[in-house]
């Protein structure tokens, strides 16, 4: 009698789990909000022994149709003793790590640099130290991190969708 009941309570169980719908978790970062986190790491500097790369002032907005992170930066170099002033932009994503349960700005890809007067023989090399700078930085700076209580603790999520709505960055999380 009492292994029956057993088997009956464990077939109950498992028509529970099966019956319930899957649990959606969304996380949504305002513009202002990335903003403040990526400004707080802020200034990057990147030395070699000929350039020194610096970038400051980030001005960070959600691209609307790409569903992307661009990130438009003040750079510094100075190069054998001389110093040039310019601005590069990059964009890159969110990334949800379920191990941290926190989310990432990664792989910034420089799309454009402007710097007066630096000859264009070293734009390569700025554009190679530029995402050297930044990308080390953000990648290991979590910009939301799922609160630590109890429900969230135990769940584990796979990020489902990116979008941008409304200067928004919407993740949602599928809970499996």
């Amino acid at each position: 009698m009492k292994m029956c009941m057993n088997k009956l309570i464990i077939t109950v169980l498992l028509m529970c789990t099966f019956a319930l719908p899957v649990q959606a978790l969304t996380v949504k970062f305002s513009e202002a909000v990335l903003q403040g986190k990526v400004s707080a790491v802020m200034p990057l500097v990147k030395e070699t022994s000929f350039l020194t790369v610096e970038v400051t002032e980030p001005v960070l907005k959600l691209a609307q149709d790409k569903n992307e992170i661009e990130l438009q930066l003040n750079i510094k170099l100075l190069m054998a003793g001389l110093e040039y002033r310019g601005h590069t932009r990059l964009t890159g994503s969110l990334s949800y790590n379920s191990e941290k349960s926190a989310f990432y700005v990664t792989n910034m890809k420089v799309r454009e640099v402007k710097v007066e007067g630096m000859p264009d023989l070293f734009t390569p090399q700025v554009i190679q130290m530029a995402e050297q700078v930044v990308n080390p930085v953000l990648n290991q700076m979590p910009i939301y991190k799922l609160k630590d209580d109890l429900t969230q603790t135990m769940i584990k999520a796979v990020l489902e969708s990116i979008e941008v709505r409304n200067k928004e960055l919407i993740a949602t999380l599928n809970v499996i």
